[in-house]
């Protein structure tokens, strides 16, 4: 009689976790990426009454008589899948158009010199050295927004991580030679701080340093031009203008950045005397590619690549976990995060650069980023009430369970007068 009683008590201990989870479905029915659970039951043990017999020369055999003690949850799992996208037509608003994918966001200090950046390994894919006081979650919330130095940001300030850009800017021309620097859209100080010559040649965009994460104005020296002024530099933070038409234009995927939209970009340019200086250039307006490469129109008219968010993969995305807010972190089941690549594009007669680089490249498998819209929940709320319908009968019925036992151990006590 007892254990009818515990399985009882089982039965309403199951059923109410799994009316807590569908509570708290409907709740988030309407928050950004939200991804539903569902509950799973298994039986619990059983107690053996009779053993099992095998047949013999006289007799059959027998099963096993046993009862069971009642239920528990096996596990809440969680739906991955993609809800359907919002249009918000909010340049900010960026959705993630496939399941499994995350943006990657940290709470700590800025990140813009690459001696204070989260290391990536661009061959593997993985992340290396994190900045102390540094933590990084994932999300699918692409709420995105500015603070008043232009930091790109989750809704509560949490920091949005991304690649930094990397061009060859032109620079003047000499005759036939045409002059150029390799410019970092986000780095560590650029120019004549830490490098005084420019680079000369015949072809624009020769690719002589072409697989290093280049951070300054770099080059041989030439008797035709000058050094860069003094005051010719851009400093760490800054964000300086990389052409988003570059045909080397390219992420530094060896570096996650903080990333920033500023409200202008400093911009290398050359005087009649060939001399170059740094000038600001107002952002008029900017948007996020499917890529998710941050594009801004410059008041001179001019495409700058300001950066790429990044985005993470997870061999078990339904093994992270829930931080709150919208915030995902990694657990011992979820696996290590998998970076997506940086952009880059296959360069001709650049081996070194394409084996290295392209043939590592896992973007492919990857979804798109989506601006303008934000990924709703994947809530049904049909099968979220009918489920709420079930286990609701269930409680009542395991409830019933117990005061029938309750009448049958009264009856018992009664025969005792």
């Amino acid at each position: 009689m007892l254990r009818s009683l515990n399985s009882g008590i089982s039965g309403l201990r199951a059923n109410q976790e799994k009316l807590d989870v569908i509570g708290n479905n409907i709740a988030n029915s309407n928050t950004t990426g939200y991804k539903s659970q569902s509950v799973n039951f298994a039986d619990n043990i059983s107690q053996t009454m009779k053993s099992a017999s095998s047949a013999s020369r006289n007799y059959g055999g027998t099963n096993e008589e046993q009862i069971g003690l009642g239920v528990n949850v096996a596990s809440i799992s969680t739906d991955t899948s993609k809800g359907s996208m919002d249009v918000t037509n909010r340049n900010l608003d960026c959705a993630i158009d496939q399941e499994g994918d995350y943006f990657m966001v940290a709470a700590g200090g800025t990140m813009f010199n690459e001696a204070d950046c989260i290391k990536i390994d661009a061959q593997k894919h993985t992340m290396g050295t994190i900045p102390a006081g540094t933590s990084v979650s994932y999300t699918r919330d692409g709420s995105f927004q500015l603070d008043n130095e232009g930091n790109l940001l989750t809704s509560d300030g949490h920091r949005v991580l991304g690649y930094s850009m990397m061009g060859r800017n032109t620079l003047f021309s000499s005759g036939t030679t045409q002059y150029f620097g390799d410019v970092v859209s986000i780095s560590r100080a650029q120019g004549a701080s830490t490098v005084g010559s420019l680079t000369g040649s015949s072809i624009i965009g020769a690719k002589s340093t072409i697989t290093s994460a280049v951070s300054t104005v770099i080059g041989r020296a030439s008797a035709a031009v000058s050094t860069l002024p003094a005051s010719s530099y851009i400093s760490a933070g800054d964000v300086a203008f990389v052409d988003s038409s570059d045909s080397d234009l390219r992420a530094d995927g060896t570096n996650l950045h903080t990333l920033r939209i500023p409200s202008s970009v400093k911009e290398f340019y050359s005087d009649a005397q060939k001399k170059v200086h740094v000038k600001d250039v107002k952002v008029n307006s900017f948007s996020i590619g499917t890529d998710g490469v941050i594009k801004a129109t410059l008041s001179d008219g001019k495409i700058a690549a300001i950066g790429q968010l990044a985005m993470a993969s997870f061999s078990n995305p339904g093994g992270l976990n829930r931080a709150g807010s919208n915030y995902l972190t990694t657990s011992p089941n979820s696996g290590d995060p998998i970076l997506r690549s940086g952009a880059a594009a296959e360069i001709k007669n650049e081996t070194a650069y394409n084996n290295s680089i392209i043939s590592a490249d896992n973007s492919g498998g990857y979804g798109t980023v989506v601006n303008g819209a934000l990924e709703m929940s994947n809530v049904d709320l049909a099968k979220e009430f009918t489920d709420m319908i079930v286990a609701s009968r269930a409680y009542q019925a395991n409830s019933k369970t117990i005061t029938t036992g309750d009448d049958t151990l009264q009856t018992l006590v009664g025969l005792i007068r």
